[in-house]
């Protein structure tokens, strides 16, 4: 059975994305660090993420549900906050890299987060291994991406 409701988990994290689409940075980075494992890694995780609610209905009727749902929205804030700032600021690409209440690339940690959220409300252990693999790739290249980009 299909459940095409469960598709709003990873849209919620993909429609500021679009501002980047239509708003880009001023300051794109000359350079982006590659690392083949970690650029696989996050790419299946991305596809399963965007493919695996499709087959598990949200629920959230039990107390451990509603603590995933609450973490789900603070992550959620907090990453829209993000785009937010971005959005205020010259659109530094920078700023999209910057720590955020001491966290190194919330923009990466506050969407895995997320995921990993949505993972007990879906209870699904593939989507969470996906969020671990796109974990994984999206948190450590963004990271070292920051360590070229903010020196």
């Amino acid at each position: 059975m299909l459940h095409p409701v469960s598709l709003l988990i990873p849209l919620m994290i993909l429609l500021p994305n679009l501002v980047f689409v239509r708003f880009p940075p001023t300051s794109p980075p000359a350079r982006r660090t590659t690392n083949l494992f970690l650029n696989t890694c996050e790419a299946i995780g991305r596809f399963g993420i965007m493919v695996v609610p499709l087959f598990y209905s949200m629920r959230a009727e039990r107390s451990y549900e509603t603590i995933s749902l609450i973490v789900m929205l603070a992550a959620l804030l907090f990453y829209y906050s993000g785009w937010f700032m971005y959005l205020r600021s010259d659109r530094s690409y920078a700023r999209l890299l910057a720590p955020m209440l001491g966290i190194p690339v919330p923009m990466a940690v506050f969407p895995c987060l997320y995921f990993f959220a949505a993972s007990f409300v879906l209870h699904s252990i593939l989507f969470f291994i996906f969020a671990a693999g796109f974990a994984l790739g999206h948190i450590t290249n963004s990271y070292r991406d920051s360590l070229l980009i903010l020196k």
